[in-house]
């Protein structure tokens, strides 16, 4: 399985799982909650995002590599992200 995904991959992914958007200027900032968020650069959308910052992404949310693809993919839904961030905190 590829690592890279693109940026209209990953916006309607996010939104699916309950993160809350809101455009700013150069970015679009996605709300899980007050403390955990992530930025993609408008430029961003229709391009594809390589390793270095799907690894990048994962970490602000704290997850791995592997579970950010899964959330992304559907193969991790909103409760499973859920319980993930109740085990690691």
């Amino acid at each position: 399985m590829s690592s890279a995904r693109t940026g209209r991959e990953i916006d309607k992914s996010l939104r699916k799982k309950g993160f809350q958007r809101e455009l700013d200027g150069k970015h679009i900032r996605y709300f899980f909650n007050e403390r955990i968020f992530i930025f993609i650069s408008h430029g961003m959308m229709g391009e594809t995002l390589g390793v270095p910052l799907i690894a990048q992404m994962a970490r602000q949310l704290h997850l791995t590599k592997t579970q950010f693809l899964e959330l992304i993919d559907c193969t991790l839904g909103e409760e499973g992200y859920h319980e993930i961030l109740c085990t690691n905190h």
